[in-house]
């Protein structure tokens, strides 16, 4: 895991007030990215999955967009 990296880099050696921020600021980025994923592997049932049909209907980032918007809408009135 890349936060491992980080957390490792902060304690190997004395580093400068900016440089532990930097590592600090990235050991949490990674962190959360992994943490994200995991969730992602958890719950893809509740995720939005593009249907097969969709790939073949290329459209452009307007109508993808419209589209989202009228299905967030039907969703929200639901």
């Amino acid at each position: 895991m890349k936060a491992a990296e980080y957390t490792a880099l902060l304690s190997n050696i004395p580093r400068s007030p900016h440089e532990t921020s930097e590592l600090r600021n990235l050991e949490q980025t990674y962190t959360t990215l992994a943490e994200n994923e995991e969730w992602m592997a958890i719950n893809i049932d509740k995720t939005i999955q593009q249907r097969e049909d969709d790939l073949d209907n290329r459209t452009g980032p307007a109508e993808k967009e419209e589209h989202i918007l009228k299905w967030v809408g039907t969703a929200a009135i639901a």
